[in-house]
């Protein structure tokens, strides 16, 4: 609790000097470290697991703790406890080891989408920041309304995450979660496990019962260390004391005194079991032996896929009403390319490693970050670009790159920051209106006015003899001089982004 404490303030506090203080929670998470390439803390964390099990699973994950909660509130009584028990499930080994595989596959060849997507604490960090922090903060819903397409993203994670959890405790860890299928592969042999003494356990069920990652079979006494997230849960739960944590493997490798019944007709060749004729005990048997398939709502698929499917087309839609709606004489203007935050190492480096958490976004000075819906290219998705018509990059500010968890931007001074160019300047002489307010407000005084050339044919704006222009040499691409331009529904002077 304390550590999903941590990770919601640094998300959602307004004094970004907090969330700077509190960032290490954030730099620890797996993914994160692994887009960073810090060999040395994934090796730690492999050891942990080797010698713990899946503790970060139930510590340090921010989604871990979020399920933990859903899960409790249909089982907060006794009584809802005994209606909504667990029950042992097979694991999923082929869909969770081919979502691993593919979020791997998608780290090396640079498609940062899905593993931004499915990676748990980017999930979380869209979560607070798209639906808590503007309860929170005064941000007037600038991040809600932001970027549409992060927005549908966390709803449709949390509703999804929050039906498996409260239906199926830890079942995105176990199933969906590329971190959990990692930790997964250490966790079968780790030193210190729960293993249950099969010369004090009767067989009451009270740990299955309780199990949230669904990885207990009395039936068999064993525990399947790949999915058990080390919650202890069942230690509380066993009257006798049959099932501890410990580094001894007392279970004997093929259990006694299981139940053997055939559920077809007569035994085979060579079988000396009985057949069993009694529709009630093979009912029994395949209830036991089987668990409950996840029922999806048909409805509820399709119109969270509409929502997901159509936030591209509306973004079209939306850039062709502001096309139709440009006024003769004046030309509407787009950058050439995206502006990227400052420092990164190259643009490359920047789209391998970030995941899209959001942590930037939320704590941006200038509110001019925002998730990118397709400016980076549909692969890149949720990356942080700059949008200078909703803000600007304060000259002064080096928060996003203090607070980057996965070396996507690396840590600036001050006077690094001043000397970083994300971007440059153009003016389009055609919608100037040689107002000087970017002249006033440049931080770096690259705009000057000049005297104007020939009018252009058609020409129906202002008359005024001078015309903003800008000294690209010193130009860093804050955006001041797009945002602070009057000039509507086209910009006079946008910024261009580096490649």
């Amino acid at each position: 609790m304390l550590m999903l404490a941590l990770m919601t303030v640094i998300f959602t506090v307004a004094d970004a000097r907090i969330a700077i203080a509190a960032g290490l929670v954030a730099k620890i998470q797996i993914l994160p470290l692994a887009m960073a390439g810090a060999v040395t803390a994934l090796t730690v964390w492999c050891g942990v697991t080797l010698l713990l099990g899946r503790i970060y699973c139930s510590t340090v994950c921010p989604m871990g703790a979020l399920q933990d909660i859903i899960a409790r509130i249909p089982r907060l009584t006794r009584s809802a406890r005994r209606n909504h028990p667990y029950h042992y499930a097979m694991p999923n080994n082929k869909l969770r080891y081919s979502l691993a595989i593919t979020v791997l596959v998608c780290i090396i060849a640079g498609i940062s989408v899905i593993p931004g997507i499915l990676d748990p604490y980017s999930a979380y960090g869209r979560i607070v920041t798209r639906l808590l922090r503007p309860l929170i903060t005064d941000d007037k819903g600038n991040i809600l309304i932001a970027s549409a397409l992060a927005t549908v993203i966390a709803v449709v994670t949390l509703f999804g995450v929050g039906i498996m959890a409260w239906r199926r405790g830890r079942l995105y860890c176990n199933t969906i979660c590329p971190v959990g299928a990692a930790l997964s592969v250490p966790a079968r042999w780790s030193l210190l496990h729960f293993d249950i003494d099969t010369d004090l356990c009767i067989n009451c069920r009270a740990c299955e019962r309780v199990c949230k990652s669904q990885c207990i079979s009395v039936n068999d006494h064993v525990v399947d260390h790949s999915r058990c997230v080390v919650c202890f849960d069942c230690v509380n739960a066993c009257g006798e004391n049959a099932i501890r944590y410990t580094t001894r493997r007392k279970r004997l490798s093929t259990p006694m005194l299981q139940r053997i019944v055939p559920l077809d007709t007569a035994p085979g060749a060579g079988s000396t079991l009985p057949a069993v004729k009694d529709n009630a005990v093979k009912e029994t048997c395949r209830k036991e032996t089987s668990s409950p398939p996840v029922r999806i709502d048909r409805r509820q698929f399709l119109a969270t896929g509409l929502l997901v499917a159509a936030a591209p087309a509306l973004s079209v839609i939306a850039d062709t009403a502001a096309k139709s709606a440009v006024p003769d004489g004046m030309t509407a203007m787009k950058p050439l390319h995206p502006v990227a935050p400052p420092g990164r190492h190259s643009m490359a480096s920047y789209l391998d490693r970030c995941t899209g958490c959001g942590l930037c976004v939320a704590h941006c000075q200038g509110k001019v970050l925002t998730p990118s819906a397709g400016q980076l290219g549909w692969v890149h998705a949720l990356h942080p670009v700059m949008d200078y018509d909703k803000g600007r990059c304060v000259y002064d500010c080096t928060r996003c790159t203090d607070l980057c968890p996965t070396g996507a931007l690396t840590p600036l001074t001050v006077d690094e920051k001043h000397i970083f160019i994300i971007g440059h300047a153009r003016v389009e002489p055609a919608n100037c209106i040689g107002c000087g307010n970017c002249v006033y407000d440049c931080p770096r005084n690259t705009i000057s006015l000049i005297r104007r050339g020939p009018v252009p044919d058609g020409y129906k704006g202002s008359r005024s003899h001078y015309v903003a222009s800008v000294d690209t040499s010193e130009c860093i691409g804050c955006g001041t001089c797009q945002y602070v331009c009057p000039v509507t529904p086209c910009k006079a002077i946008i910024v261009d982004g580096i490649v």
